[in-house]
């Protein structure tokens, strides 16, 4: 089961949070303080419908790879990177995108 929600939410996550939106880091920091906290990414992760309140906490704490509770633009770049490496999909856009 939690292999399960692990693939479900990197599926969820590449897709971003609406079909079509140039998703950035900026689109999630909602407080504008540099990084993502929890409630930050769970918000984000659940207003679409895309997933589930405890998928995206599964999310939060993988991307988190300090465990600082905290998401910075870097790990959210490596965890980006990661997913499209894993797609076979270019990570590296020009337009400073994810």
């Amino acid at each position: 089961m939690t292999r399960y929600l692990l693939i479900l939410g990197l599926a969820t996550f590449a897709l971003g949070a609406n079909a079509g939106e140039n998703l950035t880091f900026e689109t999630v920091d909602a407080n504008k303080d540099g990084f993502v906290s929890e409630s930050e990414f769970v918000s984000w992760k659940t207003s679409a419908g895309d997933a589930t309140p405890a998928e995206a906490l599964v999310k939060f704490i993988e991307i988190d790879a300090d465990a600082s509770g905290m998401i910075s633009e870097a790990e959210m770049q490596a965890a980006k990177a990661k997913t499209d490496a894993d797609d076979g999909t270019d990570s590296h856009r020009s337009d400073g995108t994810m």
